[in-house]
């Protein structure tokens, strides 16, 4: 074969390769334009689903409240925080204290001395609200970091004052922890209309009355010492809610004692807000000169030094100041409103209007627990083991504001103007 037709056949077989490469480039080229148009076909579907699904989220929500305002009579709303979670919330409309006290008055015989006005419930920074939403159940586990309102499950518990405050405050504007003035208030409407709610108090069942109950946790029978008898938020009779319905405000009275935001009490002091504005910061909450002032200055052991002493001053502490351990005495009070007033006390309208001093023993019932010395923060209402100590008058000011367990949980409210 002579050189001619040797380069010849390599020159062919370069033309040959040419083609080739040239070929698969070319479908390189396609098959990167075709998945360059299934990438973008499917992010544009992907972006369709997530617009449609947003949408009929939107529209399930709005069914959802309209449902449930409907069937309310406008009494109920549901509410979608930032998080994205449900809010089942109840509307409280303003009231006054004078037409509260005197239906009090008129029922019980009883004045207890609340003055006139608006109640400190619908005033923000003396500016007065026409209504606030209370949660309708106690806060559940929600999605996206954040907890809900809804029926039918178990309440979050085991979180501390901090987290508790932080998890309301992340639902977006206007949302809070509820606070001391909004559940005084409430309390005392109970009162005032013959509404005052009974609750899970004797381990699934009221202790009042036994055959009221509600699902337990671990599906035990009421009454059962044993096992986790926290019910489903909701689970009760309409005797459990405020208002002795379907609509009101439901566990308020056992269940789980409830963490309540612009009030503490340190050193034996109680410190709170003038009015509902959980904008001020703690360093600016006004001290009231009022303590409770223990009947003996003993300071050992662990268990109850006997019933405060409503005062001006701190004579007997029972631990250390500064110190917000447990290991030291506490004091206790059958009823929050039958603890003895020192002759140098004087009266605090503020304090009668959040049920924390009282005119007569004729209100809302409630155990009073308290230690004297470090910083301490409410809790109310009691819980599943409470039996007599709970109510809407039940006042704990024995934690600091790292308790978190089993027994506590919070209730969201919601601020709309």
């Amino acid at each position: 074969m002579s050189i001619e037709q040797i380069n010849e056949i390599v020159s062919a077989a370069d033309r040959v390769v040419t083609a080739i490469e040239s070929k698969a480039a070319e479908i390189d080229n396609k098959t990167a334009q075709l998945a360059s148009d299934y990438s973008s076909k499917k992010t544009a579907l992907e972006q369709q689903i997530a617009e449609s699904s947003a949408e009929l989220a939107i529209v399930a929500s709005a069914g959802y409240r309209k449902a449930i305002e409907d069937a309310s009579g406008g009494r109920n709303t549901v509410v979608i925080d930032e998080q994205g979670n449900p809010n089942v919330m109840v509307r409280i409309p303003r009231f006054n204290y004078e037409d509260i006290n005197q239906a009090i008055l008129d029922r019980l015989g009883v004045d207890l001395m609340l003055g006139t006005g608006t109640p400190t419930m619908f005033q923000r920074n003396g500016e007065q609200m026409g209504e606030v939403l209370i949660a309708k159940y106690l806060a559940s586990s929600g999605a996206n970091g954040g907890c809900s309102v809804i029926g039918g499950v178990q309440p979050r518990t085991s979180v501390n004052y901090d987290v508790a405050k932080a998890l309301c405050n992340n639902k977006g504007a206007g949302w809070h922890m509820m606070s001391i003035h909004e559940w005084a208030a409430i309390a005392l409407w109970s009162l005032a209309n013959d509404t005052v709610p009974r609750g899970n108090t004797n381990y699934g069942q009221s202790h009042e009355n036994k055959l009221e109950t509600a699902h337990r946790k671990d599906g035990g029978i009421p009454g059962d010492t044993s096992g986790a008898s926290i019910t489903d938020a909701g689970g009760g009779p309409n005797t459990w809610a405020h208002d002795h319905t379907k609509w009101g405000i439901q566990d308020l009275v056992g269940n789980v004692w409830e963490w309540l935001d612009q009030m503490m009490f340190s050193e034996g002091q109680f410190i709170s807000t003038l009015d509902n504005n959980p904008d001020v910061v703690e360093e600016n909450w006004i001290k009231h000169l009022a303590f409770l002032d223990s009947p003996v200055e003993s300071s050992e052991g662990t268990g109850s030094a006997g019933s405060p002493i409503l005062s001006n001053t701190v004579i007997n502490r029972n631990g250390p100041i500064g110190n917000i351990e447990y290991n030291n005495p506490y004091l206790s009070n059958g009823h929050f409103a039958a603890i003895e007033k020192s002759a140098n006390y004087n009266k605090i309208e503020l304090l009668r209007r959040l049920l924390i001093e009282s005119e007569s023993v004729e209100t809302v019932k409630g155990y009073l627990y308290a230690r004297n010395y470090g910083t301490r923060f409410p809790r109310r209402g009691g819980h599943w083991i409470s039996n007599v100590g709970s109510g809407l008058g039940a006042l704990d000011l024995r934690d600091a504001r790292k308790t978190s367990n089993s027994g506590i949980g919070f209730r969201p409210a919601l601020f709309t103007q």
